[in-house]
């Protein structure tokens, strides 16, 4: 089951998945990083509602949820955010998500929310240490073939680490970013 949220892009109301929502966020974060502040309004507002354009062509009907698949066919449509051109502010510094993930409290474990295979455990210990994903999942694979102890270990992390929450991972609140 999908969490859904009510949006508005383009001053037209949708229903997109959580998925879908993070990744359109963090795409709109990135553009605006590239572009001037002077042209950064007309810019974006010419963005959204050309993005609106293409949902509702997509959509069959009004009710009908976005998804990550038609979030990703409006991106490959509009281009990359680095076809806008370089960056120009670094908006993580500032407390705002240029990549909705990777975001999190110094110091506190959690299971990642969007890096995950099976329950996030391995991304949230990779994103705690500082590590990439790869390595803790190679070191888990490892340890589960050496014995039955890494599929316990891995069992009880799952169900003790909490899952990381919605807002470390849409970077409203200052959080500090991954290093």
């Amino acid at each position: 089951m999908k969490k859904t949220l009510n949006v508005n892009i383009g001053n037209m109301a949708f229903t997109i998945d959580e998925d879908a929502y993070y990744t359109l966020s963090g795409y709109y974060e990135d553009i605006r990083s590239r572009l001037y502040e002077s042209d950064r309004r007309e810019i974006m507002e010419d963005i959204e509602n050309r993005t609106a354009d293409l949902f509702r062509e997509n959509l069959s009907f009004p009710s009908q949820v976005v998804t990550l698949g038609l979030v990703k066919r409006a991106i490959a449509i509009i281009g990359n955010a680095s076809d806008f051109g370089e960056k120009k502010y670094d908006y993580a510094e500032q407390g705002h998500a240029a990549d909705m993930r990777g975001f999190r409290v110094e110091g506190k474990l959690y299971r990642s929310r969007y890096d995950k295979m099976v329950g996030g455990v391995c991304a949230g210990l990779a994103e705690y240490f500082g590590i990439d994903t790869a390595i803790v999942r190679i070191i888990m694979f490892i340890a589960l073939f050496l014995g039955s102890l890494g599929f316990w270990v891995y069992i009880v992390l799952w169900i003790i680490v909490p899952l990381e929450p919605a807002e470390i991972t849409d970077g409203r609140r200052g959080y500090k970013s991954r290093r």
